[in-house]
């Protein structure tokens, strides 16, 4: 019998389901492997999201690499005890794109400031994934559906 390979997508899914049970039941003690995991979670989430800007005429987006850890990254922080993504602030950068839907993996996310951009296209960030999304600000976007 094959073993079953799953795709990035469905592992990060997983991953973000984890997560969020982790939230849901409780559990305060997360295993520093786990933790590691995760921060290459996030990373490569907003990584993603670089991926499908198409326009940064203000070089937001410049130090955001793989060279420095990605809680250093501009208009993004980290939580200072889990070194989670908790916010992310781009309101009128005149950035253009679409969003990755990989933002859903952001699973320690407060704050997500995108308005008055160019994004465009579908929303298809699955929000069930983000419990502790308090402050979600896309306005002034051309968002379809």
């Amino acid at each position: 019998m094959a073993a079953a390979s799953l795709s990035p997508f469905q592992i990060s899914f997983l991953l973000c389901c984890f997560l969020t049970l982790t939230i849901v039941l409780g559990e305060e003690e997360v295993s520093p492997a786990f933790v590691s995991l995760s921060n290459v979670t996030d990373e490569f989430s907003m990584l993603s999201f670089k991926s499908q800007v198409t326009r940064d005429p203000y070089n937001v987006l410049s130090n955001w690499n793989s060279n420095i850890s990605f809680c250093q990254w501009n208009r993004f922080s980290c939580s200072h005890s889990s070194q989670r993504a908790v916010a992310l602030n781009l309101t009128d950068k005149a950035l253009e794109g679409t969003l990755s839907p990989y933002i859903s993996n952001l699973s320690f996310l407060q704050v997500l400031h995108l308005s008055n951009n160019s994004f465009h296209g579908h929303l298809l960030i699955d929000f069930s994934c983000l419990p502790l999304l308090k402050i979600l600000s896309i306005w002034g976007n051309h968002f379809k559906g």
